[in-house]
């Protein structure tokens, strides 16, 4: 049980960069967690750690004993989990990352799933950059488009669409595109990550068709985007259900509203012997979720 205990407790003063901090972490006093990494580097013979008056960093063997350490405490979570799984209410904490743009969606989500489960423990991280699920701890992540990592589960969790968006005021202002061609002479606030950003493509009534766009402002914040067409600063390319508000108030309207670019939204965790069953309680949450809250959105709403 000690060298479990010493395991941990180096474990903790690498993920949180301090003694201090990973002894309020654990619960224990700042001295005692000194001791006991001190006595797994002597039992060990080797120094784990490299201290310093401003942070403490592993050495090359710390890194080393880090990585395998790290394995096997998720090994005996997982033994948690089980153990937990056979009871009916789900406990623990369910870890998961997705865009910052998807943070009203999942606020709305997560406020209907931890009604049903109000035992299970949440920890949502939202990050514009792909992540590794097994080295930064989550359970799942939530994705849009193309999958770029074909090691991993996805299931696909609905099927929406970006549309062509803009304010009344600027299309008064520009005109009214009236073929995809058009996009180009306008001004288009575009989307950081897209792989092109600068290509938009659409599927619509005579097929799929690729159109150049340009503008001065270029984000990775599918939130901005919408509030940049409410503004008037251009034409933007969204998920639908993250303008839902704007279309319904009429602040932004549908352009080219016949065309629109096809969008898979999934939910990708880590393979294993298993899937934890708090991951499938909420992925299936949010299939039913989805799949609502596609049959209420205003994809027929406001074109101009």
């Amino acid at each position: 049980m000690s060298r479990l205990l010493e395991a941990e407790a180096f474990l903790h003063v690498v993920d949180n960069g301090s003694f201090t901090s990973a002894a309020k972490a654990l619960g224990l006093s700042t001295s005692y967690v000194s001791r006991l990494v001190s006595r797994l580097e002597e039992r060990l013979g080797v120094r784990l750690l490299t201290r310093t008056t401003r942070k403490v960093t592993p050495t090359t063997a710390g890194e080393a004993y880090y990585a395998r350490c790290a394995e096997i405490v998720r090994r005996f979570d997982d033994a948690d989990d089980m153990a937990r799984e056979l009871g009916e209410t789900l406990r623990g904490t369910l870890r998961v990352t997705a865009p910052t743009a998807w943070a009203g969606l999942l606020a709305d989500a997560l406020s209907g799933f931890r009604e049903r489960h109000g035992q299970l423990s949440v920890e949502l991280t939202l990050l514009d950059r792909q992540t590794s699920l097994a080295e930064e701890g989550f359970d799942l992540a939530l994705r849009a488009g193309e999958l770029v990592d074909d090691t991993l589960i996805a299931r696909k969790l609905s099927e929406t669409e970006r549309v062509v968006l803009a304010s009344p005021a600027h299309l008064a202002r520009h005109g009214v595109p009236v073929v995809p061609e058009d996009l180009a002479a306008h001004e288009c606030v575009r989307y950081a990550y897209h792989r092109e950003p600068n290509v938009w493509r659409l599927s619509g009534p005579s097929g799929s068709v690729e159109v150049a766009v340009g503008g001065r402002v270029l984000c990775n914040h599918g939130g901005f985007l919408v509030d940049a067409a409410v503004r008037g600063q251009g034409l933007v390319l969204v998920p639908v259900m993250l303008a839902r508000d704007a279309l319904e108030s009429g602040r932004v309207v549908r352009v080219l509203p016949e065309w629109r670019a096809p969008l898979t939204l999934y939910a990708v965790f880590p393979p294993g012997p298993r899937v934890p069953r708090r991951v499938r309680a909420f992925v299936d949450f949010l299939v039913d979720h989805l799949r609502d809250t596609r049959a209420s959105s205003p994809q027929s709403l406001s074109s101009p």
